[in-house]
């Protein structure tokens, strides 16, 4: 992985092989990120999908093995966790979307973290969802 830093945004090229989660942690510890917002294109070979029923309050992943494009990643990072979201398309152009729970670069991937000078993202527990949401009261 190779990256940089200009004023807010951290630019990275990822290579192949590397999982972009682990990229990413790696990515917060150099540069001391604390509050960001990130979106990244590339390509991957395996990646894993999930996505979260909010009545039974469970995550449903699957992993899949093959070429894919990804034409969009997005998601924000913190301190406490990074929280991101990928869509891939097969060879045929059928997409599959969901929450990112491991990607491999197959090519090459590219990613921007735009970082803001507030609090960081910390999270808190929502017992109405299940999930944990942005903190965003004073004390967070």
């Amino acid at each position: 992985m190779e990256s940089t830093r200009y004023e807010d945004r951290i630019f990275a090229r990822l290579e192949r092989g590397e999982e972009v989660l682990t990229c990413l942690e790696e990515l917060r510890d150099q540069y001391d990120i604390a509050n960001g917002f990130l979106q990244g294109i590339g390509a991957v070979d395996r990646v894993k999908l999930g996505n979260y029923d909010v009545e039974t309050e469970e995550y449903r992943e699957e992993e899949f093995e093959g070429t894919f494009e990804v034409p969009s990643f997005s998601g924000n990072i913190g301190p406490d966790k990074i929280h991101a979201h990928i869509t891939v398309s097969d060879p045929d152009f059928n997409p599959r979307a969901g929450h990112c729970g491991m990607a491999r670069v197959s090519g090459t991937f590219e990613l921007m973290i735009l970082t803001t000078p507030n609090n960081p993202l910390n999270h808190k527990y929502d017992p109405s969802t299940g999930l944990d949401v942005f903190d965003l009261s004073d004390e967070g």
